[in-house]
């Protein structure tokens, strides 16, 4: 019988050790990047939404149909400057074309000429004829007149054209009218290349974009459309670095919808039916300053409140803790993933959104979490959500406990084969307290002892025994 209370002791002893040691497990808290809280990149939430910087001015440049190009002298994504050679026509078909416009102007003066001629001398047959033989010189002299007054007006279109062969220098080349980027290249058979790897629908011979000068383009749904209007300002954020932001104001808002194919309808229910779909419309924003931006960089875009849109930090007022020194302080993350009171300098506060403006002490980088009451310097953070369980808070002090041999009713680690859950057994005499009956635990070995049941208290003689954790 002594053994028998030994071994009831010693498990008792080594539960309550358990349950000790358990309860010193401090709770990870959930933590936010402060872009997160504030809502930076987040397209889906409020009015932001996705852009890319794209050139300020593209230059096309169309090819004589009736000339034919000898030698292409870019590439796509070429740089170019002012006065570079683009392409060059073939001179000796250039010559042709010279001699040819030269040729028909020379016809067309001499058909003027000779129709002058023959005006001369109808006017003094008509002044020696009859009054009845009059009026068909008179037709005949309008007839050529008018043949006249047509072919000096073509005499003129030919000659600005001869004047357009000549001012090529007798080169045939054409050159670039700015410094950029080829863009977009059209082959000899109508096909083009183009700097994004597709194809170009333009009826340019070559694209160029305009080097140095750009302009962010972004797109708004129709159901968002009256959050934005032309002149207002913008903030414009990478997507790589939060911290990193540019200025601009909405320069013009396209009243065309794009087409469907360019991701211009946005289908609700799964259907593509025009009832159905809402539609997309381009617009640009024309920057302070593209210092630090890309040709083809992704970016959001943020439309500007006049208060909070200047990069600064503006946090929400619950997220700021007042310090006993006057202070004001946050819940952040360390280097280490742990959990401590960072210091933070507090600047104006707007009333109408409950925000403070941090000046310093915080970065958009930064994580920080929602101030509790049983946050402790040194708690574990995670990135991720924390799910919690009350029931499992066995000690009060706000943690969760993870109880040993957690399993079901009828797991035999926990319950042994002959142990009856419903029996409540006196440890001294093996009697069922409820039934009556005796059990002859002392027959069990001290490994078969039940390891969560908790006998007597020893010295009132009282059951403390509350039933199996599971």
């Amino acid at each position: 019988m002594k053994t028998k209370y030994l071994s009831v002791i010693l498990a008792l002893v080594l539960l309550l050790g358990l349950f000790a040691g358990c309860g010193s497990k401090k709770q990870a808290v959930y933590v936010q990047t402060v872009a997160e809280i504030m809502g930076y990149g987040m397209p889906g939430s409020s009015n932001v939404c996705a852009g890319v910087v794209v050139a300020q001015n593209e230059v096309k440049i169309k090819k004589d149909d009736n000339r034919t190009v000898s030698e292409v002298k870019v590439e796509v994504g070429q740089q170019v400057t002012t006065g570079q050679v683009l392409f060059t026509y073939d001179t000796q078909q250039m010559q042709l074309t010279i001699d040819q416009k030269s040729l028909e102007i020379e016809q067309l003066r001499n058909t003027v000429t000779d129709n002058t001629a023959k005006i001369a001398e109808l006017k003094k047959a008509q002044d020696k004829a009859s009054e009845s033989d009059k009026l068909s010189y008179s037709v005949q002299i309008q007839a050529l007149e008018t043949e006249n007054k047509e072919a000096q007006y073509n005499i003129q279109l030919k000659q600005q054209e001869l004047d357009a062969l000549k001012n090529e220098n007798g080169t045939g080349q054409v050159t670039s009218p700015i410094d950029g980027i080829v863009k977009s290249v059209n082959n000899q058979s109508g096909n083009s290349a183009s700097s994004n790897g597709g194809s170009d629908s333009s009826d340019a011979f070559i694209t160029l974009v305009q080097s140095g000068a750009y302009r962010v383009k972004g797109r708004i749904n129709e159901l968002n459309r009256n959050e934005y209007r032309e002149g207002q300002t913008v903030t414009i954020r990478s997507r790589a670095d939060k911290t990193m932001t540019w200025s601009g104001t909405i320069a013009e808002i396209d009243s065309n919808p794009e087409s469907s194919q360019s991701s211009g309808m946005i289908s609700y229910g799964g259907s593509n039916d025009e009832m159905t779909t809402s539609s997309n419309y381009p617009f640009y924003i024309d920057l302070d300053t593209p210092e630090g931006l890309m040709l083809g960089q992704h970016v959001y875009i943020e439309p500007s409140d006049g208060e909070t849109d200047d990069g600064g930090i503006w946090l929400d007022e619950s997220y700021v803790v007042a310090a006993d020194d006057g202070g004001y302080f946050v819940w952040a993350a360390n280097d280490k993933d742990e959990l401590e009171k960072r210091s933070v300098t507090v600047g104006e506060y707007n009333e109408t959104l409950g925000q403070y403006e941090i000046l310093d002490g915080l970065t958009l980088t930064d994580r920080i979490a929602w101030p509790e009451d049983t946050l402790e310097e040194g708690q574990p953070v995670s990135d991720t959500p924390v799910e919690t369980d009350a029931t499992d808070d066995t000690t009060g002090d706000g943690d969760i406990e993870t109880l040993p041999n957690d399993g079901p009713i009828d797991d035999p680690d926990v319950y042994p084969d002959d142990y009856d859950n419903n029996a409540v057994v006196d440890p001294r005499d093996g009697d069922d307290l409820v039934t009556g009956e005796t059990t002859d635990n002392t027959a069990q070995s001290d490994e078969t002892l039940p390891t969560l049941q908790l006998p007597e208290d020893i010295t009132t003689g009282e059951s403390t025994r509350e039933g199996a954790v599971g």
